[in-house]
């Protein structure tokens, strides 16, 4: 009887601490899918993955940064959440998509949970750009009052062109498949792997590099897996 009571005992314990470790958490629905409920009244909005990490050694959380942008008297405006806990399985599926939309709801109200290139909600509307052309390549531009869309979508540093989102556009990628643009050598164009991401969040790519719970936990979670997921 006594050995019981101590094994029920360290039962107990235990569970306690996974239960710490998760934070008592209900992952039943994803930040994506809260989100969803919480901006239903607004006419437009992105969100955008734009970090990852991954804490601790044995008992791991899991955590995103989103940039939400909204929409205030036709100007897009963008605010940066903090650390938020997701779900592993969740983490896993996105883990592919950092840079990029990973929840959108276009003018026209209809809502994506696929993958896209920043900004591709505004390209193409000639009230904040237009095509341009340079050596035969044609590309999206901002106009002057909205050449901060330019920096807030990363454009400044890989321009949108034509064929590009003509490709997204009429291929049936929107709320239907992800999207990470045509393959650069080895990498796609958008996205976690791409050159750009890479130049643009160096300090992902140091703590992934240099932490060991990120690795063991990405070695238990199946290996990697492409694309956005909502729920587990």
């Amino acid at each position: 009887m006594k050995l019981k009571a101590i094994l029920s005992s360290i039962s107990v314990a235990l569970l306690l601490l996974i239960l710490n470790s998760c934070g008592g958490r209900d992952f039943s629905k994803t930040p994506l899918d809260n989100y969803i409920v919480e901006f239903s009244n607004e006419k437009s909005f992105s969100i955008i993955l734009a970090d990852m990490d991954v804490d601790g050694t044995f008992f791991k959380t899991h955590k995103h940064k989103y940039k939400i942008i909204k929409v205030k008297d036709d100007l897009p405006y963008e605010n940066t959440t903090d650390w938020i806990e997701v779900e592993k399985g969740f983490f896993w599926k996105n883990e592919e998509n950092l840079g990029m939309v990973v929840l959108e709801k276009n003018a026209e109200g209809k809502i994506s949970k696929t993958a896209s290139p920043p900004g591709y909600q505004y390209v193409g509307n000639n009230r904040y750009g237009e095509w341009r052309s340079n050596n035969g390549n044609s590309f999206w531009a901002f106009y002057g009052q909205y050449m901060f869309m330019s920096h807030m979508f990363g454009m400044g540093r890989r321009p949108i062109y034509r064929d590009h989102y003509n490709s997204y556009s009429s291929g049936g990628y929107y709320g239907s498949r992800n999207y990470y643009g045509p393959k650069v050598g080895k990498s796609n164009m958008y996205g976690t792997s791409s050159a750009q991401t890479r130049k643009s969040n160096p300090t992902f790519f140091q703590r992934r590099a240099t932490k060991s719970g990120w690795s063991s936990s990405r070695s238990r979670s199946g290996g990697r897996s492409r694309g956005s997921g909502f729920g587990k």
